[in-house]
């Protein structure tokens, strides 16, 4: 089995020899286990052995300064990424070999971080979210005015997924613990309740981290979807009757 290594430090491996099968090791004992395609070569040329102390620093700096909030979060990573770039591979050429190699991954999510931007933006700018609130409240009956915080659980299973975390509960949570309030139900009942969708709402296409993982997992985003969703539901309704049967919701 042929195998090679490409630019990006991924073994390949090729099912034909040009010689055909060869035997490895002592008479007796087959080929030693290959490692599956795709996995990480362990001998790449972009390791830096030498300087693991140097990245190791470099990321409980970086760790320390996000924890401490003494930087903005762009500006961290910038400069974090500049210093690991320059130092490990101070040559041009290598520097920009390693910017092509992570290229697509970076264009895809900065593309669908910009759109999202503007998503939640143009929400946000034209008082859509505080309308779509009232409009939600007035439509209710008031009969559901006591069980409000079961409403709120089950109206972030959607909105938290089409929406960003800052529409919903800075936009649309205030008003339905407005409206809970008016029938007794606490702030706090739907405060708990407004968490029940997170399980979905990471899979959220408002969700930056999803587009790196994927792009890591070779992973379409639509496969992604189809087979999450369905199950991240569940979990958001199994989080609901937990909560319910435990009289925290």
């Amino acid at each position: 089995m042929a195998r090679s290594r490409s630019p990006d430090g991924w073994r390949r491996h090729d099912h034909h020899d040009v010689g055909g099968p060869r035997r490895l090791g002592p008479p007796g004992h087959g080929p030693p286990p290959a490692a599956a395609p795709g996995v990480l070569d362990p001998d790449r040329p972009t390791l830096r052995p030498r300087l693991l102390w140097f990245n190791t620093l470099l990321t409980l700096t970086v760790m320390t300064v996000l924890i401490g909030q003494w930087l903005p979060i762009p500006v961290i990573f910038l400069l974090a990424a500049a210093l690991a770039l320059t130092v490990n591979f101070p040559r041009v050429a290598e520097q920009r070999e390693r910017i092509a190699a992570h290229a697509p991954n970076v264009l895809n999510v900065s593309g669908m971080v910009f759109a999202a931007a503007v998503f939640t933006g143009v929400l946000n700018g034209t008082k859509m979210v505080d309308h779509m609130a009232t409009s939600l409240i007035h439509a209710l009956p008031d009969g559901l005015g006591p069980h409000m915080a079961v409403v709120t659980g089950v109206l972030s299973i959607p909105f938290t997924y089409f929406m960003s975390n800052d529409g919903f509960y800075f936009g649309i949570v205030p008003v339905l613990a407005d409206a809970g309030a008016q029938h007794g139900v606490s702030p706090l009942e739907i405060a708990r309740a407004s968490l029940i969708a997170q399980p979905l709402h990471m899979s959220s296409p408002l969700v930056p981290a999803v587009y790196v993982l994927l792009g890591m997992a070779k992973v379409e985003f639509g496969d992604h979807t189809r087979f999450t969703v369905k199950w991240a539901v569940l979990a958001s309704l199994v989080i609901l009757g937990a909560g319910l049967l435990l009289g925290i919701v």
